[in-house]
């Protein structure tokens, strides 16, 4: 049998019938150097019974002893495989038949990219759409680079594609910052976020991926609960922002979030003008706000920055830690 140069890495926790069918779509793929990782969370059906009903020996099944959580399950499926390449799918997501391929040969192609991701197409529930990077207008395949897009694309808010677009070189997760023990909710955009300033990606505007949305997911359970997890959001962009500074991005912010809505400004301005934040950064944000105080006017404008219309500046530098005490939240800085 020839050696498998990829690990395609399903993290699962009690979906039997979606995982069932995103193990069709990857044995349904016209690549075939590939093994098969599933990361079981506990669950509490028999997940090795499904596993084992595919008849292939590509697929193996690890089942942790206990919940570990969805995602440190994530980071313990990232981080297992020893192939070149990691190919994450999530078990409510699917694969069309040459997405594994496509990413293959485009990460063959361009060694110096960390990672590869493609259009997805949304599905479920009444929805759908296409997810991508939203800065990006290709039509074919291209590289693209923070250095040349500016690092500001990234602090919307948001991870710019799909989990389950996701290719990735292993040998691109060495020092990533997972996260800490508390988990930022946000991790894909943390980690995507990471690994886009360590090289440009590979964006295939090809549907290449099928998010499924339904009511147990991570994106639509968020939502109900987005004002307790801002604090994560923000950790996660100012992290993020850090990293870039710290290699030379984001010496004008100002440019950079030139046209961002009023909701995702305030949001940025608030993160960044917090106590932990690098000063240049935290100059910047503050000086955004002193120039675009009338935002503060507009209804989807961080209560923050209301109250620090309102009250002065210097409320912004404690903004966010006041935000972590009301969610009961703070950053745990250990790896």
């Amino acid at each position: 049998m020839t050696e498998s140069l990829v690990t395609v890495v399903i993290p699962s926790h009690n979906r039997p019938e979606f995982l069932a069918e995103a193990l069709t779509s990857v044995l349904a793929q016209d690549y075939e150097r590939f093994a098969v990782l599933v990361a079981d969370d506990a669950s509490d059906y028999d997940v090795a019974s499904l596993v084992a009903s595919f008849g292939d020996p590509r697929i193996r099944l690890h089942r942790h002893r206990r919940n570990l959580g969805m995602v440190a399950n994530f980071r313990w499926a990232l981080g297992a495989p020893t192939t070149r390449y990691v190919a994450l799918l999530e078990d409510d997501c699917l694969w069309l038949p040459d997405h594994l391929g496509n990413a293959i040969r485009a990460l063959e192609e361009h060694p110096e990219a960390p990672f590869y991701c493609c259009a997805t197409e949304v599905f479920g529930d009444g929805r759908s759409g296409v997810l991508k990077p939203h800065w990006t207008t290709a039509t074919t395949i291209e590289l693209s680079d923070w250095r040349e897009t500016g690092y500001g694309v990234w602090l919307q808010g948001s991870p710019p594609m799909a989990c389950s677009s996701i290719v990735l070189r292993r040998a691109a997760l060495a020092d990533l910052f997972w996260g800490g023990k508390t988990w930022p909710w946000c991790q894909d955009y943390l980690w995507w976020g990471q690994l886009a300033l360590k090289g440009p990606f590979i964006y295939n505007p090809a549907l290449g991926a099928r998010y499924r949305w339904h009511d147990s997911n991570m994106t639509y359970a968020s939502i109900f609960r987005r004002w307790k997890k801002m604090p994560e959001w923000r950790f996660t962009m100012r992290t993020l922002a850090a990293r870039a500074y710290a290699l030379g991005g984001l010496r004008d912010l100002a440019a950079e979030t030139r046209g961002f809505p009023p909701g995702v400004l305030s949001a940025v301005v608030v993160s960044l003008a917090a106590l932990d934040s690098p000063r240049g950064l935290a100059r910047q944000a503050r000086a955004i706000f002193e120039a675009q105080r009338g935002l503060a006017r507009d209804p989807e404008c961080s209560i923050h920055y209301r109250v620090a219309a309102h009250v002065g500046g210097w409320y912004l530098t404690y903004a966010d830690l006041v935000s972590r005490l009301v969610a009961r939240w703070r950053p745990d800085p250990a790896h």
